[in-house]
């Protein structure tokens, strides 16, 4: 019990270190290559982040209990469209979401973020089903890298031109490769400790999934994505929110689908759950479309989302 814990509270620490390395680095990286961070954060971060889900996802695979994965990715797309951008708005106060590709790329969040729950209510998410979220996974990346825009330098257009000398480059891709086994050993940390907890205190298994192992391994991309808002970098929050929400549910679950069908006996257990996504989607697609900016009174109702689900599910198992 006393390691487990030392280990969850280790964990927060690793968590901030590996933000601040990861943040620094990708904007460095940004100017060099004159990207913009948006596309960097998608591809290194968020992939990155999700390894310890992809652990979660083995793990319960093997164990023969895939609605531990299945709650925990379809958490982690709850949590980060309430929470973290109700948190990230907060911090930044406000997130500025004029760009037309993060406006074009809210359309692929509602879609990522229902589909598995639409594919499994017939009870099983196939192979033919893990390929579909895959191809989806492929499409919009492909979309993504041909909007040559992403790609433009403005960094020194705003600032003066700045130094890019080489020692600096290596620097920053060390920052990377060093911050992200930082966040890997953290989530798993964070992941294996609330497994413990879980078992010795009797938490049902779906719920778990969402309620404790989704929060866990969200731990990466909140840390990251709130740094990256107080830093006043919205191209790397909303890359964070966006990719987070588009590539779990699509790479993430589509690969253990295609090695390993899930299947999930009580979906009646997931039907709370995707009344609050279902929710939390609409109002996070109608806030970017509406003014294409997320303020704080507008992240209030996210916040209050996610709040009503925890309320609903604590009060449901104690009546």
């Amino acid at each position: 019990m006393i390691i487990n814990i030392f280990l969850f509270i280790i964990s927060f620490v690793m968590l901030g270190i590996a933000a601040h390395w990861i943040v620094n680095s990708l904007t460095f990286l940004a100017r060099f290559f004159k990207w913009r961070e948006f596309v960097l954060v998608y591809f290194v971060l968020v992939i990155g982040a999700s390894i310890p889900n992809f652990a979660v996802g083995i793990f319960s695979s093997l164990q023969g209990a895939p609605d531990l994965f299945f709650g925990d990715v379809i958490g982690n797309s709850l949590i980060t469209l309430t929470l973290i951008v109700g948190l990230a708005a907060f911090v930044n106060k406000g997130l500025r979401a004029d760009s037309r590709v993060v406006q074009q790329s809210s359309v692929f969040v509602i879609l990522t973020s229902l589909l598995p729950l639409l594919l499994i209510m017939d009870g099983r998410l196939s192979r033919g089903d893990g390929i579909v979220l895959l191809a989806i996974f492929f499409f919009y990346s492909s979309w993504l890298f041909s909007k040559r825009k992403l790609f433009e330098h403005t960094y020194d257009e705003e600032e003066g031109e700045i130094k890019k000398p080489v020692s600096s480059f290596f620097k920053s891709v060390l920052g990377i490769i060093m911050g992200l086994p930082f966040l890997i050993l953290a989530g798993k940390w964070i992941v294996d400790s609330s497994l413990f907890f879980a078992q010795t205190f009797g938490f049902q298994l779906a719920i778990f999934g969402v309620l404790i192992v989704a929060i866990g391994t969200s731990l990466p991309e909140l840390f990251f994505i709130v740094t990256a808002a107080k830093k006043k970098n919205n191209w790397l929050a909303l890359g964070g929110i966006i990719g987070d929400v588009i590539v779990l549910p699509t790479l993430g679950l589509g690969i253990i689908a295609v090695i390993s069908p899930i299947e999930i006996t009580a979906f009646s257990a997931f039907l709370p759950l995707f009344i609050f996504l279902i929710t939390a989607s609409c109002i996070f697609v109608w806030i970017i479309k509406s003014d294409k900016k997320i303020t704080c009174i507008e992240a209030v109702p996210l916040l209050f989302v996610y709040g009503a689900f925890l309320l609903y599910e604590i009060f449901s198992r104690i009546f």
